[in-house]
């Protein structure tokens, strides 16, 4: 299921975006729930619920927008590009490796957007900012290097932990397999069958 935004626009137009909801009771002592805002930052919702929100707070007369990207066009409105089925798209993946400060051998996994002809890393690409800090915008640029430099000025190596390189475990990999059969080659004593041991 997609994640997004949601946004409510105060009447000086100025943007908040939800962040939880705050439980309580109404007048008839039922219990309700109200959105909580935020001017800075918001956490992303799975598409139903926002979908299912945005009819409720409107109805009790809040201007609420739902949006794929923090600072993105609303979706699913007229003249506006309709609701994402899926986030996610299949745009390729490189590995940008860092160097000096201790970080040799790891780097961060950047996308490139055909259409926007540009680089970039969303928070969830990063494995430790999953769980706290997926709501951080998108950092573009354009050059992948570019995206990296992003994150690290941007989100701090202790918030976006990098990962290693992929092709560096394959290629330990790789060497540790072929010791291993060199040893076994090599412990073999000649005229001896594998039974005779």
């Amino acid at each position: 299921m997609s994640l997004v935004y949601i946004v409510g626009l105060q009447p000086n137009g100025q943007r908040v975006w939800f962040s939880g909801l705050k439980e309580g009771l109404d007048q008839y002592k039922r219990p309700t729930q109200a959105p909580i805002w935020d001017d800075e930052s918001g956490r992303t919702v799975e598409l139903a619920f926002a979908l299912d929100a945005r009819e409720k707070w409107r109805s009790q007369g809040l201007n609420v927008q739902i949006v794929l990207e923090k600072y993105g066009p609303p979706i699913d409105e007229k003249g506006s590009p309709s609701a994402p089925t899926e986030r996610l798209a299949e745009h390729p993946v490189q590995f940008v490796a860092l160097t000096g400060g201790g970080v040799d051998g790891k780097g961060y996994f950047v996308r490139f957007s055909p259409e926007r002809n540009q680089f970039y890393c969303r928070a969830i690409d990063v494995p430790s900012m999953i769980a706290e800090h997926r709501d951080r915008e998108t950092l573009w640029a354009d050059k992948p290097e570019d995206v990296a430099n992003k994150i690290l000025e941007l989100w701090g190596i202790n918030v976006a932990v990098p990962s290693d390189d992929p092709d560096a475990i394959a290629r330990k990999e790789q060497e540790r397999q072929q010791e291993r059969a060199a040893q076994q080659r090599n412990n073999r004593t000649p005229g001896m069958r594998p039974g005779d041991r």
